[in-house]
């Protein structure tokens, strides 16, 4: 059927093709859709589309009807296409905030665990320890370490592996390595494996570049950072229930205990506490047999009540 001109199709045809007004309206709905080149590419489909298809429906009734419809039409799709963004924009915000929240593992005394990094390093912590690190590492692998535990890095040339112990910094690419670094302990010790590792000790002290088989010694109270040579198996032994002991305080055995066996154990005397001992404690020996044999030394008492022990001089 042919269609029949109505007189005010020209009122119509005024609006749609003489209307800078209306054309303005239309196109500043269009043109809030841009948002992106992908975007942009489809807002300006869009807009010849609808033009077009305003052009071709001016001599329909109910023009004015229909403009309304396309505007409303633009602004939702506007909305969609903002909102889709907004939405976009707070995927990657959220994304981008779980990235940067901090992670942080603990494990109580007597307990050992392992902990897969977000760059697939490895670390076995012994108990009483906590590690924190980001959720997502960016270019630079940064954790930071409360007691000890042990590192098999990732090797990525492009990012190094930053181990931080109080004001101790140790850098790496790929190695493994030991961290000893309790924050009520008197001292440091990052012991090298494999591989390489750059020790800084801060301002007041110096850096060491470490070779497997090699220790830096933090002595936190003087701030001091030194190198000597162990052996690297005694100092790994913790991950087997071993513990090896050279030269080492008593009060540094005590604590050493508590984190293995999750006692308390008091030393009051202080002279008693900087008294040194050398020796290994192997896989099942438990913990009253070891004290049993701590007390050997005839200067030395011990008395427990469930897992309290109390170490005294012998008068």
């Amino acid at each position: 059927m042919q269609y029949q001109h109505t007189k005010r199709e020209p009122e119509v045809a005024e609006l749609i093709e003489g209307s800078e007004r209306a054309r303005r309206r239309l196109a500043e709905l269009l043109d809030g859709i841009r948002v992106g080149p992908g975007v942009d590419a489809m807002a300006d489909g869009m807009r010849e589309a609808v033009w077009a298809d305003v052009r071709s429906r001016i001599r329909r009734r109910g023009i004015r009807m229909r403009i309304v419809r396309y505007a409303a039409a633009a602004a939702v799709m506007a909305g969609v296409v903002c909102g889709s963004w907004f939405m976009g924009g707070r995927r990657t915000e959220s994304r981008l905030v779980a990235a940067a929240q901090p992670v942080s593992v603990s494990t109580p005394l007597g307990v050992k665990s392992d902990v897969v990094l977000p760059d697939g390093s490895r670390v076995r912590l012994n108990g009483g320890t906590r590690i924190v690190y980001p959720a997502l590492f960016g270019d630079e692998r940064r954790v930071e370490v409360d007691g000890e535990a042990y590192f098999e890095v990732e090797h990525d040339a492009r990012r190094p592996f930053v181990v931080v112990t109080g004001q101790v910094v140790s850098t790496v690419l790929g190695t493994t390595f030991n961290v000893h670094a309790y924050s009520e302990d008197e001292n440091y010790q990052i012991t090298l494996a494999t591989g390489s590792l750059l020790v800084d000790g801060g301002p007041e002290s110096r850096s060491v570049r470490l070779r497997p088989g090699e220790q830096g010694f933090f002595e936190r109270t003087s701030g001091l950072l030194s190198l000597r040579r162990v052996n690297v198996e005694q100092v790994l032994s913790w991950q087997e229930d071993r513990l090896y002991f050279r030269a080492e305080p008593l009060a540094s055995i005590a604590r050493s205990l508590e984190r293995q066996f999750n006692v308390d154990i008091t030393i009051p005397d202080e002279r008693l506490r900087r008294i040194c001992f050398t020796g290994e404690f192997v896989d099942g020996e438990n913990i009253h047999e070891i004290m049993r044999i701590i007390s050997a030394d005839s200067r030395i008492l011990c008395r427990s009540r469930k897992n309290h022990f109390e170490l005294y001089r012998n008068r």
